[in-house]
């Protein structure tokens, strides 16, 4: 009995946490985007010392705030941070290192929990709207396919000389234990530049590559 309640707190503990820590990191994501849409067009961009929203993939750290995941319909909103480490994916969904971020000709791949942020990712449909938010503006995107796959396979994030977005999370849904299976959403860009950016000029390194793919998808 004291070890099943020791757990509930803790996982109590653990979720009001990362609700809180979603709320602020939202909150401040909003201040630094309003900055930098207010920017003077064809100006360096302002050192954001705000937050750690960086411009640069290359620079981005486990952790780093990367944008923000809205799929209106379904009510899912969401930091991306970057990277899939446990304590990331604790805290918000994870931009997969290996992939691009939006705005360039390549695989954007986000990772989440299914018991937690991507919990509603299982009612999804076609052509359900997706907003990926970044400090030069939103992307939108349009769900073409859902499928199964295992975690190794790692094709799903391979980019195929277009712009797109996946988002992976485990599968079944309600699965006790470590899931066998990944549950993989494939979407499309609506709109190829970012809307209400404002008069920023995106700088091209953020639509540079990362690296190479991971070797599989590693969800805890």
């Amino acid at each position: 009995m004291w070890l099943g309640l020791a757990l509930l707190i803790c996982a109590g503990g653990t979720a009001a946490y990362s609700g809180i820590y979603q709320q602020y990191q939202s909150w401040k994501f909003e201040r630094v985007s309003a900055k930098a849409r207010n920017f003077p067009q064809h100006a360096a961009a302002p050192k954001l010392s705000e937050a750690p929203f960086l411009d640069e993939p290359a620079r981005l750290r486990e952790g780093d705030v990367v944008g923000k995941l809205d799929i209106p319909r379904l009510g899912i909103s969401v930091m991306i941070l970057q990277g899939t480490e446990t304590g990331t994916l604790i805290l918000g969904a994870g931009h997969v290192p290996g992939t691009p971020l939006p705005g360039s000709d390549g695989n954007v791949a986000i990772a989440a929990h299914r018991d937690t942020f991507f919990r509603r990712l299982k009612a999804i449909l076609v052509d359900d709207r997706i907003q990926f938010a970044t400090v030069h503006g939103t992307y939108e995107y349009v769900v073409d396919s859902t499928e199964i796959v295992d975690p190794e396979d790692t094709r799903v994030m391979e980019s195929r000389g277009r712009s797109e977005l996946t988002l992976i999370t485990c599968y079944p849904f309600y699965f006790v234990g470590t899931a066998p299976k990944r549950f993989v959403v494939h979407a499309r860009p609506i709109t190829s530049v970012p809307t209400n950016q404002g008069d920023v000029v995106p700088n091209e390194s953020w639509f540079s590559d990362l690296g190479s793919l991971p070797p599989a998808i590693k969800l805890p």
